[in-house]
């Protein structure tokens, strides 16, 4: 097979681009009128920002108690035994007032949920994109390069995608979280407070990058031959640029639908880790060990208030992630150009 002119490549670059320009105005348009998925942005958004500005937002400190004033019910009204404050007013609620009720300890359970927020989504949208940047990464190498090294890690990933992977979540955090273990005893000096929180993100990271491998690996199959490639490879660029500068860059579209469904699906993990007990660990505080300690006073007078919004805001996130996600795909799809 000849190789293409510079002049044809050229071409067909520009050709591309201009369709790639083209391509992401009509997404843009398609997912304007995604409702749901637009919906799903919105409430994204709030969240991230009362994550963000949590001590702002809130007059309480999330870990002070006040056991006079335990399972206290929601309520707009103030509290007669008042709680101690870090300011008398904060932006939406003043000091005494629990909107959302106070747990076991007297603590107030919305800015407990501010502040699990941030804990929540920071696991869930650093292990959603880095396991997705590196299932982008090894997909398009072990692409490009085919033959023995495509079939070895193609293996590898359909053995993985064939084990049960939340007991192999379980068994790698026990392990990472053991005292008896030196790689755990290493994380503990190293990390502190912080540790449960680098494992979690690193355990999903490691066991999460398989959808994405297969995704990208496909896209550059059929890419590779392509005479942009052809001619990149004629010119003496690298390897590595090629595969940084023009596959993975041309697979975004399927890339940007995985990263927002893995930061949904990091979230669920952590949760059900954490309810576990072998996810976050306090001091620090998220919607997943919020619930782990609500279990034991679901019986108790206003007790189920504890469970209740923690589980709820774990739903709508995920959920939010979810339509998203599909609002992103179909606007994304190639094939919806017709419904324009």
């Amino acid at each position: 097979m000849p190789l293409p002119t510079r002049e044809s490549a050229m071409t067909e670059k520009r050709a591309l681009e201009e369709r790639s320009s083209s391509t992401w105005r009509l997404a843009w348009r398609r997912f304007r009128r995604h409702r749901l998925a637009l919906f799903g942005g919105a409430v994204i958004f709030l969240l991230v920002a009362g994550a963000i500005f949590a001590p702002w937002l809130s007059p309480y400190e999330f870990s002070r108690t006040n056991l006079r004033l335990r399972f206290h019910p929601p309520s707009l009204r103030p509290a007669e035994i008042q709680s101690r404050c870090v300011r008398p007013q904060a932006l939406f609620w003043k000091c005494g007032v629990h909107p959302f009720g106070t747990d076991d300890l007297g603590r107030d359970i919305l800015t407990r949920v501010l502040y699990g927020g941030r804990v929540s989504l920071l696991v869930g949208f650093a292990a959603g994109l880095a396991s997705t940047i590196l299932g982008a990464l090894i997909g398009a190498t072990v692409a490009y390069f085919g033959r023995g090294l495509d079939a070895v890690v193609s293996r590898f990933v359909d053995t993985m995608l064939s084990i049960p992977q939340f007991p192999l979540l379980l068994i790698l955090t026990g392990l990472l979280a053991s005292r008896e273990v030196s790689v755990a005893v290493f994380l503990s000096e190293a990390l502190g407070e912080a540790k449960s929180i680098v494992i979690i993100i690193v355990v999903i990271t490691l066991l999460s990058w398989m959808g994405a491998f297969r995704l990208v690996r496909g896209e550059v199959l059929s890419l590779r031959e392509r005479e942009f490639i052809l001619a990149a490879r004629a010119a003496g660029a690298s390897r590595t640029r090629i595969i940084l500068r023009h596959l993975i860059p041309n697979s975004a579209h399927v890339l940007i639908v995985q990263a927002t469904l893995m930061v949904g699906e990091a979230i669920l993990i952590e949760s059900g880790l954490s309810f576990l007990g072998l996810g976050i660990q306090p001091p620090a505080v998220s919607w997943g060990n919020m619930l782990s300690r609500a279990q034991e006073y679901l019986y108790y007078p206003n007790g189920i208030y504890i469970a209740l919004f923690p589980g709820l805001f774990i739903f709508l996130t995920v959920l939010c992630f979810n339509f998203l996600g599909d609002g992103l795909r179909d606007a994304l799809d190639p094939r919806m150009g017709h419904r324009i």
